[in-house]
């Protein structure tokens, strides 16, 4: 019996480190900034954004339950830094001018990928003036939600411009996403 008691105090600290570990597990919907309207018919999320350290990709949502201007965008943001000669072209008059583009590819953890060539991609430069951002406003519907709520992105391309998503990004973008669809379900 005298044997059992380590054995059991192991387990008992095992359960207790477990425990506290999970209690510590980040909660995805809590970290979604909420901003709804006094009258409660605009409804804004969106996933957690610093502008100083923008995140490659992040989640946003606004809606309008009002009858007379009803809307809802629901998108994923991608956005890609580049060097600033990189978004620009000469014109034929020698005068720069920004690059058209259109692509964007996002591949999922099963090697399964969407592709859109529709989608125009748009360019910023980062507060430093330093380099130049490629942005994609992807929107989600329910064909697409499906996708990336059940798989991990693990790379995307803007133009042709390829990033790689860490499992942490990729994780916490498909959380974001189930969190700001719940939201208006609930509504």
């Amino acid at each position: 019996m005298f044997a059992k008691k380590p054995y059991m105090k192991v387990i008992y600290f095992l359960l207790l480190f477990a425990f506290v570990q999970s209690a510590h597990a980040q909660d995805f919907c809590k970290q979604i900034k909420k901003d709804i309207s006094d009258d409660k018919t605009v409804f804004d999320f969106a996933s957690p954004f610093d502008p100083v350290d923008a995140p490659p990709i992040r989640v946003t949502r606004n809606y309008s339950t009002n009858g007379e201007y009803a809307y809802d965008n629901f998108i994923v943001v991608f956005q890609v830094p580049c060097p600033l000669d990189d978004v620009t072209a000469k014109a034929a008059d020698g005068s720069t001018m920004d690059k058209e583009e259109y692509v964007i590819t996002v591949t999922f953890d099963d090697n399964t990928t969407i592709k859109d060539d529709t989608i125009k991609i748009n360019h910023d430069l980062t507060d430093d003036r330093s380099q130049a951002l490629r942005i994609a406003y992807f929107p989600l519907n329910a064909r697409n939600i499906q996708n990336f709520t059940t798989k991990k992105i693990t790379k995307f391309s803007l133009a042709k411009h390829e990033l790689a998503v860490t499992p942490e990004l990729a994780n916490a973008v498909m959380h974001y996403i189930i969190c700001i669809k719940a939201e208006k379900e609930v509504k």
